[in-house]
């Protein structure tokens, strides 16, 4: 199997693991608007409610991206391309999701305590989402970087 086929197949795993927690959040927020719990909801819970929602649904289209170009577009016959394409989909759908995870923290936790806890708790899962998944890989990136010897 060549080098393009396993970075494929790492690609295609690790958006078969994004993609449930997504559709997760989707199927959590698609039904909200419709309870009576809803309509007693503040103006802003709504604003963020509605941030949340577009999010997730932007996160999950290019998460879904990929999948659907790969199954229109068959056979694909450049697989490192593809996957530099799939990639840069995967990265930009992270950014939205990177959003709607504290959104939704916030949301859940207005609704069950009060706005000052929901604030803390949403403020610890941005420094947590943005740490973890933008901080650390970018560092570890720079170092990589700058340890690869030099192609002059």
């Amino acid at each position: 199997m060549t080098e393009a086929n396993d970075d494929l197949g790492e690609l295609l795993e690790e958006t078969r693991i994004l993609l449930p927690g997504a559709e997760l959040l989707a199927a959590f927020l698609i039904p909200l608007p419709f309870t009576e719990r809803f309509e007693r909801l503040e103006s802003h819970e709504r604003t963020v409610f509605l941030f949340a929602f577009i999010a997730t649904i932007v996160a999950l289209a290019c998460f879904l991206t990929p999948a659907a170009y790969h199954r229109i577009a068959r056979p694909i016959r450049d697989k490192a391309a593809f996957k530099k394409f799939a990639n840069r989909f995967i990265v930009v759908g992270l950014a939205p999701f990177s959003i709607s995870l504290p959104l939704v923290a916030y949301l859940v936790t207005a609704v069950v305590t009060n706005t000052v806890v929901a604030l803390i708790l949403s403020g610890f899962v941005s420094v947590l989402v943005l740490v973890l998944w933008w901080v650390i890989p970018y560092a570890r990136l720079h170092r990589r970087e700058s340890s690869a010897p030099s192609t002059r």
